[in-house]
């Protein structure tokens, strides 16, 4: 399955103070709107978007786990926590696991064979020079996920004023 995305880094200011530098990839629509982890045009795909539950804070995110590249989801169903705990893997290595409540549903399907990918979509650094604090992922419904850089077309409508305009 390829997702369209555009690439971007930027510094976030949340609500709560300090700041976060974003690195790594937003799904875009054919018009190259940006869409969001519930869009519809997503989950018509059944593609899912969230964080990687552990990463940084319990595991090391190494640069296997950077945005644009494969991970791995494995079943965990003998963990102590969660009997549906799906991990996620980078370079074979365990770098955080799959939400609760996504692998609540994702789990069954897993079991029963049927395939999912994930790739990561972008990484949390407190600045672009030091390690990975966060990551969030692209999950979805085939053996395998890829993007594909957005490119806007004769037919697609800007969707920001170009820089150095009013």
């Amino acid at each position: 399955m390829e997702v369209q995305v555009v690439h971007e880094e930027r510094y976030w200011y949340p609500d709560d103070g300090g700041q976060v530098w974003l690195a790594g990839y937003t799904p875009v629509a054919d018009d190259g709107r940006y869409l969001g982890r519930d869009a519809p045009e997503l989950a018509a795909r059944g593609v899912r978007v969230a964080s990687v539950a552990g990463a940084g804070r319990h595991h090391d995110i190494g640069d296997e786990a950077a945005p644009g590249r494969p991970l791995e989801l494995r079943r965990d169903p003998a963990n102590e926590h969660d009997a549906n705990a799906i991990e996620v893997l980078a370079g074979g290595e365990v770098i955080g696991f799959v939400p609760r409540e996504l692998a609540e549903a994702l789990a069954p399907q897993l079991d029963a064979g049927r395939p999912w990918s994930a790739i990561a979509l972008r990484e949390a650094r407190d600045s672009p020079r030091d390690p990975r604090t966060g990551l969030t992922m692209l999950l979805a419904p085939a053996p395998s996920v890829s993007f594909v850089t957005w490119r806007p077309t004769t037919s697609s409508r800007r969707t920001r004023p170009p820089s150095g305009s009013t």
